[in-house]
């Protein structure tokens, strides 16, 4: 039974992966200077607005990664793998509260 929770949480581990890295590489492409110089559509003049969608959407990745640990914990009775989760869903908070404040300042 053991090893079915090893194979369960070492999938949800690579799929966690996958989604971070597809998270990433959406918001990678509207920060890069190539797509800007070559005229390819952008939301801002400013580089900083997009630099502030990426904090969040990595903000929002740790939060739907701690979520999924925490989960996982729970289904196997793991208590560090809640308590981990937990605080990944903190420093996602984290994150985007520095976020929030780069907006209210004018920085994002």
């Amino acid at each position: 039974m053991k090893h079915h929770f090893r194979f369960l949480r070492q999938l949800a581990a690579t799929c966690l992966g996958l989604v971070f890295s597809l998270l990433v590489l959406i918001a990678t492409p509207a920060l890069s200077a190539p797509a800007q110089a070559s005229g390819a559509f952008t939301l801002s003049a400013s580089p900083l607005p997009l630099a502030s969608t990426a904090g969040r959407v990595k903000a929002g990745a740790k939060d739907i990664e701690g979520k999924t640990q925490e989960s996982i914990g729970k289904v196997t009775g793991n208590k560090g793998d809640r308590l981990a989760g937990k605080a990944k869903q903190a420093e996602a908070k984290g994150r985007n509260a520095v976020e929030d404040v780069k907006g209210k300042a004018g920085m994002g």
